[in-house]
C-alpha cells in the first residue's frame, strides 16, 4: 500500500504526484504543506471548496490547483477516496509545484486525466 500526494491544475488537466510508503511519511509532510501555501489560502477555504466543486459540477472546469492525499493499492484501480486536499486559485500552481519539487524532488508521476 502506498499513499500519493498529488497536485493537479484541473483547466489543463495536469498534475503531478508524489509517492510515499506509510501515513507516517505522508501526513506531516502535508501538514508542512498546508504551512507552507497559508499565504496562497483563500479566508473562507470551505466556501471557495464548496464554490469551486460546483463550479466544476455544472461546467465541467475550474481554474484551481488540487493538492490532496490519497491511499493507493497498487493492485486495484480504484483509488481510495481523499484523506485531505486542499484548493488553491490556479494562478499559483506553477509556484506551488516549483516548492514541491524543491522540498520532495522530481514528482514520481505526471497525470493527464
Amino acid at each position: 500500500m502506498e499513499y500519493q500526494l498529488t497536485l493537479r491544475l484541473v483547466n489543463d488537466k495536469k498534475g503531478y504526484s508524489w509517492l510515499f510508503e506509510s501515513p507516517e511519511d505522508t501526513m506531516p509532510l502535508f501538514d508542512d504543506v498546508v504551512e507552507t501555501f497559508q499565504h496562497y489560502e483563500v479566508d473562507n477555504m470551505d466556501s471557495f471548496i464548496r464554490e469551486k466543486k460546483k463550479e466544476l459540477e455544472e461546467t465541467g472546469s475550474s481554474h484551481t490547483a488540487q493538492i490532496d492525499v490519497t491511499k493507493v493499492e497498487p493492485r486495484a484501480i480504484i483509488r481510495s477516496a481523499s484523506y485531505k486536499e486542499l484548493w488553491y486559485d490556479g494562478k499559483y500552481f506553477d509556484d506551488i509545484l516549483e516548492i514541491l519539487t524543491d522540498k520532495l524532488g522530481p514528482p514520481e508521476n505526471e497525470q493527464f486525466d
